[in-house]
């Protein structure tokens, strides 16, 4: 399993930044320094949602490879072009010992200044010691349409790990707003869609996973991609995913909150350092944050599919916890 350390079942934090604190020194420096990176892991409507209108929608079209396709590497994966996924987040985490930002895990913009993202990313964090980069490609340019933003908050579901060490496993973000608002929609920045409350998703549909994370899963720590990478996985029914064989009679059950994707015989997953990114599937013409990636049993390994957190079950309380959060 990949490690998870303990956190309280709710974090909510107000940003309270001091002078020359790490947050103001990286915001200051964000477009002229790019440090080598190294990974967090391990490895979820109202009625009176209405979605945002670019939602879901992209100006540079990407088909990922299959399964028996050739596919260069999250591990299996390919490198994705910039553009394609514009719901991207990175996430970085102030490391002391190295006095700098370093990458810590994925996320997925879903609002103007929310970032949906696993709830074990958020672990112990205050929120000056996270940032958030959106229009973010390869880890050490500053491209074209990057921005970043500081954290005001962070909410994590009160229930994460009530039924065991992954469950629940869900947290928001709201970046702090800049002096023209938040984030800036462009071609190459724009929203998920979420799904419609309890949407399962079709078995055997094949959907995309992004992120930066480990290439090897016998070198989680230090073969991190320094260019966004995308991995198709075909949606398992969850039957298969708690097969004896598979995930049946771990200490973390397979919860109708979850989702496993991936193909049995491995080879294609993600890995350390993907955690919390989008597992995003097209329905009718747009993209849909259907999975946040949550575990898995290593990486790409036989009978161990990815296991993410299905964001279906969750629609009420990401509506909820906008409203708690004021954005």
């Amino acid at each position: 399993m990949r490690a998870l350390a303990r956190l309280p079942v709710i974090c909510l934090v107000l940003s309270r930044l001091v002078r020359s604190s790490p947050l103001e020194l990286f915001l200051q420096n964000s477009t002229s320094h790019r440090q080598a990176r190294s990974g967090g892991y391990p490895k979820f409507p109202l009625q009176e949602y209405h979605q945002p209108p670019t939602c879901g929608i992209r100006d540079v079209a990407h088909e990922p490879a299959r399964a028996g396709q050739p596919a260069a590497k999250i591990v299996g994966g390919s490198i994705a072009p910039y553009g394609a996924y514009p719901w991207q987040v990175e996430i970085k985490q102030y490391r002391s010992g190295r006095r700098r930002f370093e990458h810590h895990c994925g996320g997925a913009v879903v609002g103007p200044r929310l970032v949906l993202t696993a709830a074990h990313c958020l672990q112990n964090e205050g929120s000056d010691q996270l940032t958030v980069v959106v229009g973010d490609y390869h880890l050490q340019v500053a491209d074209q349409h990057e921005q970043s933003f500081g954290v005001e908050r962070v909410f994590v579901h009160p229930d994460f790990r009530k039924l065991g060490p992954y469950s629940n496993d869900i947290g928001l973000i709201k970046v702090r707003a800049l002096s023209d608002g938040g984030i800036s929609f462009n071609s190459h920045v724009r929203p998920i869609c979420l799904p419609e409350l309890q949407a399962k998703g079709t078995t055997g549909s094949w959907c995309s996973v992004t992120g930066w994370g480990a290439q090897k899963p016998e070198a989680v720590d230090s073969s991190l991609s320094q260019v966004l990478q995308v991995a198709a996985v075909p949606l398992l029914d969850l039957d298969t995913c708690r097969r004896a064989d598979v995930y049946g009679g771990r200490r973390q059950s397979i919860l109708d909150s979850m989702l496993c994707a991936g193909r049995l015989e491995g080879g294609v997953d993600a890995c350390g350092g993907d955690s919390g990114g989008p597992l995003a599937c097209e329905v009718n013409g747009r993209f849909v944050l259907t999975g946040i990636v949550s575990w898995g049993d290593g990486c790409a390994q036989k009978n161990r599919p990815g296991v993410y957190t299905r964001v279906s079950h969750y629609v009420d309380w990401i509506q909820a916890a906008k409203k708690y959060l004021g954005a």
